[in-house]
């Protein structure tokens, strides 16, 4: 399966390190009634209020969305090629507040779709294990998100269901929004390891959800997913396999996650906020030796069934946080933020990927000017390290075929971003990154089909993101 299809997904245009929805509550605050901007730079959608029928359906409770993300690569040196590539994503969006629309009291309906375009820099210019693009994948144009929430009187209590991906609330470093690779949003060891990649961009499953806001600074959150997104049988492009996203799988065996997260300094006018969050996820389903088939031969011998032994259930613990650090004078708005996440999964025998982690700051208002204050400059490194059974393969595999090199221990990204706010509606976003040892030596690491692992990639590019 070529798991690089499955990245994660960051819809915002821009990507404040600042001032984001903590995750805490319910039903986060929507900051009030002030005027939005009516000038044709400074407000956030480009095609405007059509006439006051924005403002209308809003209250009405219907919020439509719109926007375009397009981007352009080329790889400098290294990797699988140096060549250009174009590649681009286009999400509309329907959300119902059911209590203006209909009178059902803490009710919403959200919607929405893809329309997926372009070639993606990983296949065609690295070859990598993390996907360079957060947005890139198969194309296709296909339904994404289709669920109902629910928030119980008290506003403590919410239930989430419908179709959607776990990578949308759990396991997520708002912080890590700045950067472009995927391994910044769902951890690369759980799109590795679950399934078809989990129900993760741009895959979605059906799914319950239920968060619980014990106290203003602590709220616990839990999910049953369907365990496969696509089932097991079909393309070996997982994606192919629902290529509409219409498919509602109920079959499967289950994924569970639960996730406590804690908040310190979550007042409106505390200076240096912070989310500390702490969660498991379970699998029941069966997973494939890394290293010996079903009588215990290496999988690497010419005498191997080719089938791999089979072992029940699969898990992962995983911890993350985001923390303010630093704020310039008064302006709580502007600052410097961290983030870290760090993901082991114990059983090696059945996980490619047994340990990930990804670490980054970014600075949002670097220069003070007015024009730059919500531009955003974000450093990160993103750290895949395989497993002891999957480099056991690849020593076998070296031995029996007497040809290539031993696995490489993971595979490391260094990435440097920056999103200029150029309108209120328009952001711009270059993009350098470093792969450190392309997909870990792996088989399809190997240049042009040779046995000669892939050397170290730089590869640069830009974002352009547009609300309409």
């Amino acid at each position: 399966m070529r798991r690089w299809l499955i990245p994660a997904l960051f819809l915002s245009c821009a990507s404040p390190a600042l001032a984001v929805d903590n995750g805490l509550a319910c039903k986060p605050e929507t900051g009030g009634d002030e005027a939005k901007p009516t000038g044709f730079l400074e407000r956030t959608n480009l095609t405007g209020n059509w006439g006051g029928a924005r403002d209308e359906l809003e209250k009405k409770g219907i919020t439509l969305g719109l926007m375009e993300q397009s981007e352009l690569w080329a790889n400098l040196a290294g990797g699988r090629r140096q060549e250009g590539t174009y590649n681009g994503l286009t999400t509309m969006s329907l959300t119902a507040d059911l209590e203006a629309l209909a009178g059902w009291t803490g009710g919403t309906f959200f919607v929405n779709a893809f329309q997926i375009h372009g070639r993606g820099p990983t296949p065609n210019l690295v070859n990598g294990l993390q996907a360079i693009s957060s947005i890139e994948a198969t194309r296709a144009t296909r339904l994404y998100n289709l669920w109902f929430d629910q928030v119980f009187p008290g506003g403590q209590l919410c239930i989430r269901l419908g179709k959607g991906a776990a990578s949308d609330e759990f396991m997520l470093s708002r912080n890590a929004a700045a950067l472009m690779n995927s391994a910044f949003g769902f951890p690369s060891l759980a799109g590795f390891d679950l399934p078809s990649g989990g129900p993760n961009f741009p895959l979605s499953t059906p799914f319950v959800r239920l968060k619980y806001q014990a106290t203003e600074n602590f709220t616990l959150m839990g999910g049953l997913y369907n365990g496969n997104p696509v089932g097991r049988s079909g393309p070996a492009d997982p994606q192919l396999r629902d290529p509409s996203g219409t498919d509602f799988r109920f079959r499967d065996d289950a994924f569970m996650i639960m996730e406590g997260a804690y908040g310190v300094n979550q007042g409106k006018n505390e200076r240096y906020p912070g989310v500390y969050r702490f969660g498991f996820w379970y699998h029941t389903g069966s997973f494939n030796d890394q290293a010996y088939d079903t009588r215990g031969i290496p999988l690497a011998s010419p005498r191997s069934d080719g089938y791999p032994r089979q072992h029940t259930g699969n898990y992962a613990i995983y911890a993350l946080f985001d923390q303010t650090v630093w704020h310039p004078g008064d302006d709580n708005d502007r600052g410097i933020g961290i983030f870290g996440l760090v993901t082991g999964a114990p059983f090696t025998d059945r996980n490619l990927i047994d340990f990930s982690f990804t670490a980054g700051i970014n600075w949002k208002g670097l220069l003070p000017d007015e024009p730059r204050k919500d531009d955003v400059l974000a450093l990160g490194v993103a750290y895949a390290k395989l497993g002891s059974s999957a480099r056991t393969y690849g020593n076998q595999l070296v031995y029996y075929t007497g040809t290539g090199q031993p696995f490489r221990p993971a595979e490391t990204i260094l990435e440097a971003s920056y999103t200029i706010q150029a309108t209120g509606w328009m952001t711009i976003q270059p993009d350098i990154q470093h792969v450190i040892y392309p997909n870990a030596g792996m088989p399809n690491g190997y240049d042009n089909g040779n046995r000669r692992r892939l050397p170290n990639a730089t590869i640069i590019g830009v974002r352009m993101g547009v609300t309409f």
